[in-house]
């Protein structure tokens, strides 16, 4: 009897409370859909208009962004000591264009991405998030991917090449014998960027749809991006037997890649096989509330087996010791700290790509060497030539890793 009581006075009073709660909100003309924004956000028409208004006004990152009549404040990853200094040494070296990307491998945050043009003196990011320019050699590195993981290539499977090894000949791809002849491992061919060899490891032990399918899992053809879209890098289509050498080893200027997304490649090999999508957002809150509308979340996808990664690692830090990135990373052009890093990278040069010009890039990745855990950074460096050389992206890359791990990072 008494719970019945009680029961009935619940009742009376949650009645008495809502009606005074809807004559409060009769009065004021409240609305709690629209005042105190609860709507959901159309996530992906709102990186739409982020991405457009990054890209298209030349400011530094937009921190407030107007969508659907209400503010957004924007919070981005940018570590701001580490891109002052990239364009410090920007300023330094004036390439006719220059792009670097650093990326945190343990997080995927973007650390800098930067541009800048001589003509102008300005600093931009349009030319670093957009696929207009061709990746050259860099692409070895899925070619190598595939070989390794999917067929019986291994780093010290041995080749045999004649000519030049910047060149792509067809007569090159023969395996006619000659006196012209040399042999070379295969770790050897991609620390010396050998277009001859790549050519021809393609032709015998792959095919264009399994490297298509590598290339797609390291991040072509795919929003590798979290939010924004700035667009996707292509593949060279070309599918006949020189087609094929000629995408395998890169030796071509429609396989169009971005600066970011060269960074992504090289830390997708320091990370073990595994790609951490980057993002360049951390947070978006309402300016009027407060509110956190949407946080960059953690998204990783296994590209390549551990085992095949170790492989890569090996040939890429072959290249910086041995390779073609040797002359920047000598030891006496370093620092100490230097001598405390795991370092791996691939080069590549091409003429072409918009805005046209002379193409000199590195990727490279940088861990200290008694830290297992801690994946450490990759950097993409892009320098466009027009008339002659300034600076080649290695050295720019090394400042880069050296500045990080002696100031910014130095425990």
């Amino acid at each position: 009897m008494l719970l019945e009581k009680v029961t009935e006075v619940n009742k009376k009073l949650f009645v008495v409370s809502l009606l005074y709660l809807f004559s409060f909100v009769a009065q004021a003309n409240f609305n709690f859909y629209k005042d105190l924004s609860l709507r959901p956000v159309d996530m992906e028409k709102f990186g739409d208009a982020l991405t457009e208004k990054i890209f298209s006004e030349k400011i530094e990152w937009p921190e407030i962004l107007s969508f659907e009549d209400k503010n957004y404040k924007i919070d981005y990853t940018i570590n701001s000591d580490l891109t002052n200094y990239v364009k410090k040494r920007m300023r330094y070296y004036r390439s006719d264009y220059a792009s670097v990307v650093v990326l945190d491998n343990n997080t995927g945050k973007v650390l800098t991405a930067i541009d800048y043009t001589r003509s102008t003196k300005n600093f931009g990011h349009s030319l670093t998030f957009s696929s207009t320019s061709p990746a050259a050699s860099l692409f070895k590195v899925i070619t190598a991917a595939d070989l390794i993981e999917n067929s019986e290539i291994d780093k010290e499977s041995m080749f045999t090449y004649r000519g030049r090894s910047t060149t792509l000949y067809k007569y090159q791809l023969e395996d006619k014998k000659s006196k012209w002849m040399r042999r070379i491992p295969f770790e050897k061919a991609f620390a010396y960027s050998n277009n001859v060899v790549f050519g021809k490891a393609a032709i015998h032990n792959t095919d264009y749809k399994s490297l298509a399918t590598m290339a797609n899992k390291f991040g072509f053809n795919q929003d590798i991006l979290q939010v924004i879209n700035p667009g996707t890098s292509k593949l060279f289509s070309k599918t006949n037997e020189y087609g094929l050498a000629e995408l395998a080893s890169g030796f071509n200027r429609k396989t169009l890649i971005s600066p970011v997304h060269a960074a992504v490649i090289a830390s997708i090999i320091a990370n073990n096989g595994i790609l951490i999508h980057p993002t360049l957002v951390d947070q978006v809150h309402t300016v009027e509330h407060e509110r956190k509308i949407w946080e960059a979340g953690f998204k990783a996808d296994r590209v390549l087996s551990p085992e095949s990664s170790k492989e890569m690692q090996q040939m890429m830090e072959l290249t910086v010791k041995r390779g073609t990135a040797r002359g920047a990373f000598r030891p006496w052009r370093t620092k100490k700290v230097m001598k405390t890093l795991d370092i791996g990278g691939k080069t590549g040069t091409i003429t072409g790509g918009i805005p046209y010009g002379k193409r000199d890039w590195f990727i490279s990745y940088a861990k200290k060497s008694d830290q297992e855990e801690d994946r450490g950074i990759s950097v993409a460096v892009m320098i466009v030539n027009l008339e002659k050389w300034y600076v080649k992206s290695t050295v720019l890359a090394k400042d880069i890793i050296q500045h990080y791990y002696s100031t910014i990072n130095k425990n």
